[in-house]
Formats: C-alpha cells, sequence, structure tokens
C-alpha cells in the first residue's frame, strides 16, 4: 500500500507548502475559488426586451446588452447631455411586489452611492421607471477576471498586483458599513489601463427579500462596526492571498 507523505494533497498530489494557511493545498483553493459560482444563489432573471428599456429611459441612449444573472441585466447606455457611456442595471421586476422592497432600495442604493473609491465601481444614479427598478453605473471598458484567466496566464506579478487594490476596495466599504456578499471573478473587471475595480457592492443585499430596514444595515452601521468588519476582512482575505501567491510557485 502506497503511503502519502504528509505534506502533499490527497486530492491533486502537489506539494502543499510548509506555510500554507491552514495547511490547505493552495492549488485546490485555488481552483475552487475560480470555479464558476451561482449569482449568490438568485434564480436566473430572463432580462427585458432592448425595446422596453428604451422606451422606460427615453433620456439614455440604450446601446445594447451586455448580460444578466440571478441579480439583474445590465445594458450599455449613452447620456447624451454629458456625452458619456455608462452601465445600466435592471433589477429583477418580481421585487417590486415583495413588502418593503421600495424603503429597501432607496436605503441600500443611497449608501452605495456615496462609496467613493478607485477600485470601485461607481454608481451615478438608482431610482425606478416605469416598473423597472434601475442602478446607473460606470460603464468599464474591459474584461472581467474570469473572462481574463479564459484568454491567458497570468504571470505571478499580475496575479498578485489584482490583491492590493480589491483589498483596499473591501475596506473602504467595510468603513461605511457595506458587506460585497458575492465576490467572485466574475465581479472584479479589469479595463483596458489594467486598473481593477468591483462590481455589484452590495446588490446581493438589495435582492435579497429576507432583508428588513431593521436587518443587517443597521448591525453594521452601529459604532465600532467597521472596527469588527477591518479584523474579520483580514482574516478572511489573508488564506486567499497566500493562496493566490503559492498557486504561482
Amino acid at each position: 500500500m502506497t503511503t502519502i507523505p504528509p505534506n502533499t494533497c490527497p486530492h491533486c498530489g502537489a506539494l502543499i507548502p510548509a506555510d500554507s494557511a491552514n495547511g490547505l493545498c493552495p492549488r485546490c483553493v485555488f481552483a475552487k475559488a475560480l470555479a464558476p459560482t451561482a449569482d449568490g444563489g438568485f434564480a436566473p432573471y430572463a432580462p427585458p426586451s432592448l425595446e422596453s428599456v428604451r422606451a422606460a429611459f427615453p433620456h439614455l441612449e440604450v446601446t445594447g446588452f451586455i448580460g444578466s444573472g440571478g441579480m439583474g441585466a445590465v445594458f450599455k447606455a449613452r447620456q447624451p447631455q454629458l456625452d458619456r457611456f455608462v452601465a445600466l442595471k435592471i433589477l429583477p421586476s418580481e421585487l417590486a411586489s415583495q413588502p418593503g422592497f421600495s424603503e429597501r432600495f432607496q436605503r441600500e442604493a443611497q449608501a452605495l452611492a456615496r462609496l467613493s473609491h478607485p477600485h470601485i465601481v461607481t454608481v451615478h444614479d438608482f431610482g425606478r421607471a416605469g416598473d423597472f427598478y434601475f442602478l446607473l453605473m460606470e460603464f468599464i471598458d474591459g474584461v472581467n477576471l474570469r473572462q481574463l484567466l479564459q484568454t491567458k496566464r497570468l504571470t505571478p506579478k499580475e496575479a498578485l498586483s489584482i490583491v492590493p487594490p480589491i483589498c483596499e476596495a473591501l475596506q473602504c466599504a467595510h468603513d461605511h458599513g457595506i458587506v460585497h456578499r458575492d465576490i467572485k471573478p466574475e465581479n472584479l473587471l479589469i479595463d483596458k489601463a489594467g486598473t481593477v475595480k468591483i462590481a455589484d457592492f452590495g446588490i446581493a443585499k438589495i435582492v435579497a427579500a429576507r432583508d428588513t430596514l431593521r436587518g443587517a444595515p443597521d448591525r453594521l452601521r452601529r459604532p465600532g462596526a467597521g472596527q469588527r468588519l477591518r479584523r474579520s476582512s483580514r482574516r478572511h482575505l489573508l488564506p486567499r492571498s497566500r493562496a493566490l501567491r503559492n498557486a504561482h510557485r
């Protein structure tokens, strides 16, 4: 009977570095982190037609459909007066029938709009147009991390350069009492200049039917909440950054 060395992963056979967090196999952790995930556990959303969106937003030039998931559909649009492109996110239409959704949407969207960080996608506007609850956001001309990894293999330097700005952006949000809830490669956008930005901050919170005005936002915004989130985020981010570093050794 073959004996597996104690520093060898029983699943993939790779050597586990002595400084690996919690003795985990970096290769397996990295592969699992990059595996496709569902949209925060929400059912797929059938996007509205391009014609209906254009009719609801006559002040915008809606140029095309970008994509959709369990938390809404995204369209590319242009603001003629400002001569800039924006991303128009339409939330699932069935949300309007949920008790208290309108107040929850207003509250959370205002919190998102106050977030200002170079590595967080900016929320320019939000509201309701006809039957559509929407968020008007900064348009990122680029790809998400999943798409990037499908086209090329990142060098260790390139991979590690993504970690600090993500940590800084998460810290900024945590200091404002906002937790992303759905960090994954699809929500990490990289523009043509190589700048990474986190998208969909708080969208899972808005869509979650069980959240109420007296739910998590209030608890997160109590005095000292930012300190607790800061300690928590460090504990969770350090193993991930170590796994990312070791995966390219």
